[in-house]
């Protein structure tokens, strides 16, 4: 993996939120719908049993679309909770949308479940601002999800989630960030090679 200064990382985020910010709603409503039909679609949704999703900002895919499908098909849905600066994301099973509340990171998260907030699941859903084809993502700049990656067993299912247009020719990885297994936008599937 190259890497790149931090200054290409903040340069690649000050493109991408500008990208976000120039599509209408309309226009990220319709690609939402379109994103929600194309994860179940995915060879290895049928199988899973328990899937962390979680609850998207404003200028992302609109992830509250899974929630309802996830649920009819038996599945046990968890979202993540801010555990700490500095630390991985805790994920707790939540049984409505509803009961996801404001936290300290913008994000919706559950209440206070009392777990230790382990990664248990089959497949993990992940944000981004951006995204390439070798299958790195671009994230916020708190290292957030990178930390909590690290920390998942390998046989979880790490699955991307972004817009077409969210798409770099790449992305200025560093040692610590985290490879996806596949990326899905409203336009196609990505499986990553990891050869």
């Amino acid at each position: 993996m190259t890497r790149l200064s931090p200054s290409e990382k903040e340069e690649q985020r000050r493109l991408l939120r500008l990208r976000l910010a120039a599509r209408s709603q309309e226009e990220r409503a319709a690609a939402s719908l379109r994103l929600a039909d194309r994860l179940p679609c995915l060879p290895e949704w049928g199988a899973v049993r328990r899937v962390a999703l979680y609850a998207s900002l404003s200028s992302e895919p609109d992830t509250d679309l899974l929630f309802p499908r996830a649920r009819a098909e038996g599945k046990r849905v968890f979202y993540p909770f801010f555990r700490g600066a500095g630390r991985s994301l805790g994920f707790a099973e939540v049984d409505a949308v509803e009961s996801l509340r404001p936290g300290p990171l913008r994000f919706r998260e559950p209440p206070p479940s009392g777990g230790d907030g382990k990664v248990e699941v089959d497949l993990l859903l992940i944000p981004g601002l951006g995204f390439d084809r070798e299958g790195m993502r671009l994230g916020r700049g708190s290292g957030y999800y990178d930390r909590t990656l690290a920390e998942t067993r390998a046989q979880i299912l790490r699955v991307g989630y972004f817009f077409s247009w969210q798409e770099l020719s790449k992305v200025a990885a560093e040692g610590h960030d985290e490879r996806l297994d596949v990326v899905i936008t409203e336009k196609e599937t990505i499986r990553i090679r990891t050869e």
